[in-house]
């Protein structure tokens, strides 16, 4: 389970450095990964009995802010 776990969590990380990408201006584009970086910090030691409940929280916030695209 574990390594599920971890395995999405480094998709969703790949999607939003991929996401990130294509905002042209840098500065706002090292904020944004900043802001997702302390995300998952935030989250990092998240346990498998809660981790798919914080995992969708930290994913929907991401999406909200406009780091992730749905």
């Amino acid at each position: 389970m574990q390594f599920i776990q971890r395995q999405k969590v480094i998709s969703l990380w790949r999607d939003i450095v991929r996401s990130t990408n294509n905002i042209p201006d840098t500065a706002t584009r090292a904020d944004m990964r900043q802001f997702a970086r302390v995300e998952f910090e935030q989250h990092r030691h998240v346990t498998d009995l809660t981790g798919k409940t914080q995992f969708q929280t930290m994913k929907g916030t991401l999406i909200n802010s406009g780091v992730l695209t749905e």
